[in-house]
């Protein structure tokens, strides 16, 4: 019931950030017409030849002001005045909607990290009662440790006709740019400590481990609406994404390029952990999520060199049925 609860606090978020968008540009478009009019009509008051081109611009609003007011004699036309006035009106109005939008957008914000630090209050209180196996991963102290997560964003044309072609290399890339823009935006609430590209690929670093399992919940249906959309534009985009652990911010580079292997095997809409991550993950003390076996890899870019480590899945325990 709870993570329904922040799973709407989440759409809250969007739909008035979205909103908050297109408020501020009817705002500035209507402060800019109220600018315009009040200079033509200025302009018109000293009688200048070429503003017979720009008409056009006041066809609309000429037409209203028309039901209420009637110039008397052609030098005190007021209109394009009244026109500006209006305009400045509905700006303030605007501007008035964008302060109310953005201090919603602010007490909405507030409550989803006040309920983010609940939960893990919480778990760090039973993670106290349990002792702490550090092995593998040295003596640091579990809550210390950060999560990483890096993804793969693959695209390809959907084909209609047999004889369609493939995307280029270029179009290809292009369309992995806008994905991970899209991706970016659609994850901005998470507030990351730290974002990047590690060899082209997005990766995102959270000081708290313990945001893994909210993590996870929110990354699956927000990469399912990320395909759905572009599916609109004839592209179909799967995923490859790694979550792996982090205990020393100076591993960060070598973690990634151990993830960027783990990337390569084309796991595509799985969600893929490391060892780290599991040991990890085994001394939180409330676990969302199954981890199941992949199988041992070499991880190793240095084919005469092993380094064979195994990797685990994500698996939602409820659909397990436990």
């Amino acid at each position: 019931m709870a993570r329904r609860s922040d799973n709407n606090l989440i759409q809250k978020l969007n739909t008035f950030a979205q909103l908050l968008l297109g408020v501020k540009i009817f705002r500035f478009g209507f402060f800019f017409y109220s600018f315009l009019s009040f200079v033509f009509w200025f302009l018109n008051c000293f009688e200048v030849d070429w503003l017979y081109l720009f008409n056009w611009l006041f066809v609309l609003p000429y037409q209203l002001v028309s039901h209420f007011y009637t110039p008397q004699g052609v030098s005190a036309d007021f209109s394009l005045a009244i026109i500006g006035g209006l305009s400045l009106l509905l700006g303030f109005i605007f501007d008035f909607a964008v302060n109310s939008l953005y201090t919603k957008i602010v007490l909405l914000e507030e409550e989803e990290e006040r309920r983010v630090k609940q939960r893990r209050m919480k778990e760090k209180q039973i993670n106290r009662k349990k002792s702490v196996q550090q092995e593998q991963m040295g003596n640091v102290a579990f809550e210390d440790s950060k999560l990483l997560f890096l993804i793969l964003p693959h695209t390809n044309k959907i084909k209609r006709k047999k004889e369609e072609l493939e995307l280029t290399f270029q179009e290809v890339e292009i369309w992995k740019q806008r994905v991970n823009k899209k991706l970016i935006e659609n994850i901005s609430y998470s507030k990351p400590m730290q974002k990047g590209y590690y060899r082209k690929n997005l990766f995102l670093l959270y000081k708290d481990f313990n945001y893994a399992d909210d993590f996870v919940y929110y990354i699956k249906p927000t990469l399912d609406s990320i395909s759905l959309e572009f599916r609109k534009y004839g592209i179909q985009v799967g995923f490859s994404y790694v979550l792996s652990a982090l205990t020393d911010i100076q591993n960060l580079e070598k973690e990634l390029d151990c993830m960027d292997t783990i990337l390569s095997l084309n796991f595509i809409n799985e969600i893929i952990v490391t060892n780290r991550f599991k040991i990890t993950y085994d001394n939180k003390g409330i676990q969302q999520y199954h981890l199941q076996i992949k199988g041992e890899y070499n991880l190793s870019k240095n084919l005469s060199v092993s380094n064979r480590q195994p990797l685990y899945s994500l698996v939602d325990k409820k659909k397990r049925g436990e």
